[in-house]
């Protein structure tokens, strides 16, 4: 790679604020195309939630949004520390316009991000970028679903340990920790950025050519709002799409599936594909019957019946439950979402746990050998498990696209953090078209497995409850989408299809806060698909100024 840098007198071509997955892998793709890096980071170079409380914020409806502690990480690594590991890539249909969905369309197409997914998989560890794969006896007559869906995992979701030592030992990257950007410094005239406020005991500004904000989707927004205090005209003005259509992905079970052949449930169990990840399979809806039914883009997967209650009579589900519970052991087993759906918000009922284990010791002892060595002795660890019922019956789960809503949003709240920035107050909404929506896509799967003779879904509560059980379950915080929005209009969008903000010509943002639709699908995969892509750009910028 010929050196393009025009690195002097300490000046980096490249500031990326953000050391999280997207910020270590925009980093390093810079750095090998030739770039001069600075790496910022609000917290240290390890796993440290107290560093975390600067991004505590006021919540509208806590039953909407999970406390910030769950949802955002300081430090090196970022929310990696507290990531599942799941990687999705999105469908084609994520970037269209669908007039049954409002605001909906991306500016750029799905043949701008597909050729970045090996890399984003390279950086992510989870396999090769092979999200499709045949499934004997799964051929579906109606064409409106489809079992070829791969969901992979990686391989060890806390990936500030692999990537630390390639970025600290890389020439052209300067990793910087403890680090809090409280601003950035547009100037004397507002129209390009000339330095990002770093706060401390010696409050600094840090000076580069380009700035890539990928703090989060949450970070990011609220660092723009504050500078929007300084430049109300910036972002879209005050009032305008900075912080609005805030979303996530709306997930829960109000139906089990129950399978005609007792064997399918092993299609959708995690397994090892050729190169040592897991993955798992999951239920889609095609294209076609989602426009023909109005269905925002949703996936299913059949799950175990709940662990914390004990009247599954299974003593490795009780195993795990207890060692959820456990402290010290609990939040090392799982991420720390799926442990609290593992333990539940009931009665705790350790006596009716531990009969169970008594009840049926060998095989619960063989099982509990299976569960050490796939999560703790294996180089490989299990995302999880998925244990054989007697009636092949499991609950069927889903995760949704969530519908755009402007009035979904974050502000800044009349708190401030211990650097005196302020804090974000953040109302997510829910509609009840999300609802309905997934009420039409279990249909389509019931009629479809039935057709098909496969199974049927069976419904939990009656039907005229299953909307407001839905919103009920409607909750997310972890996928933090659309609040700098993607488009070509800068009175509706926040930032141009190379995720260059509107009237900045040097600053970029890489995060999924600027996806204008959410998809079904975890966004890690796509954000990190995108800052390689960003990175192109950033690198061809840099070239054309070299060579003029």
């Amino acid at each position: 790679m010929s050196d393009v840098s025009s690195e002097r007198n300490g000046l980096h071509d490249v500031c990326i604020v953000g050391a999280g997955p997207v910020g270590i892998a925009l980093a390093l793709e810079c750095a090998n195309n030739g770039l001069s890096v600075a790496l910022l980071d609000a917290g240290p170079d390890r796993d440290d939630p107290d560093a975390s409380d600067a991004s505590n914020a006021k919540i509208a409806d806590p039953r909407r949004h999970v406390p910030m502690d769950l949802a955002v990480r300081r430090g090196f690594g970022g929310t990696a520390w507290l990531w599942g590991g799941r990687c999705v890539p999105f469908n084609d249909i994520d970037f269209e316009t669908r007039d049954y969905v409002p605001d909906s369309g991306w500016p750029i197409g799905p043949d701008d991000v597909r050729s970045w997914y090996p890399r984003a998989t390279e950086y992510l560890d989870c396999g090769d970028a092979v999200f499709e794969a045949p499934v004997a006896g799964w051929n579906d007559r109606t064409g409106t679903i489809s079992a070829t869906g791969l969901e992979h995992f990686a391989r060890e979701p806390k990936r500030g340990l692999d990537l630390r030592d390639k970025v600290v030992a890389h020439p052209r990257i300067t990793l910087m920790v403890n680090c809090p950007v409280l601003k950035l410094d547009l100037g004397a005239d507002g129209s390009l950025v000339e330095g990002v406020v770093v706060g401390g005991e010696r409050p600094t500004i840090m000076r580069a050519r380009e700035y890539v904000l990928a703090c989060g989707g949450l970070e990011t927004t609220r660092l723009l709002l504050v500078t929007q205090k300084s430049w109300p005209r910036q972002f879209g003005g005050v009032g305008g799409p900075l912080g609005r259509y805030y979303m996530g992905h709306f997930e829960g079970a109000i139906a089990n599936v129950v399978f005609d052949d007792p064997n399918d449930i092993h299609n959708f169990d995690y397994r090892l594909d050729p190169t040592g990840g897991y993955v798992r399979r999951i239920l889609t809806i095609a294209s076609k019957t989602q426009k023909s039914e109005a269905i925002q883009n949703i996936v299913f997967w059949p799950d175990n019946l709940p662990f914390y209650d004990p009247g599954h009579r299974s003593g490795i589900k009780s195993f795990i439950y207890l060692l959820a519970e456990t402290p010290g052991i609990g939040h090392r087993l799982v991420s720390e979402g799926i442990r609290l759906a593992i333990v539940g918000e009931g009665p705790r009922r350790y006596v009716a746990h531990a009969l169970n284990i008594l009840l049926s010791p060998i095989r619960t002892g063989i099982d509990i050998w299976g569960v050490i060595k796939d999560r703790f002795v294996s180089k490989r660890r299990k995302p999880g498990w998925l244990l054989q019922t007697p009636d092949n019956r499991y609950v069927l789960h889903y995760r949704g696209e969530q519908r755009p809503d402007p009035e979904s949003r974050v502000t800044l709240a009349d708190e401030t953090d211990e650097f005196g920035m302020e804090r974000l107050f953040i109302d997510l909404r829910y509609r009840v078209e999300d609802a309905e929506s997934a009420i039409r896509a279990h249909d389509v799967l019931d009629r479809a497995l039935r057709a098909n003779g496969k199974g049927h879904v069976e419904y939990l509560h009656p039907r005229e409850e299953l909307r407001d059980r839905i919103l009920a379950q409607a909750s997310d915080g972890y996928h933090q989408l659309g609040s700098t929005r993607m488009g070509l209009d800068p009175a509706k969008s926040v930032v141009g299809p190379d995720c260059d903000v509107h009237g900045l010509p040097n600053l970029f943002i890489a995060s999924c806060s600027v996806f204008p639709t959410g998809s079904h699908a975890n966004p890690t995969l796509l954000a990190t698909a995108m800052a390689g892509r960003l990175a192109a750009r950033l690198a061809s910028d840099l070239k054309a100024r070299v060579a003029a």
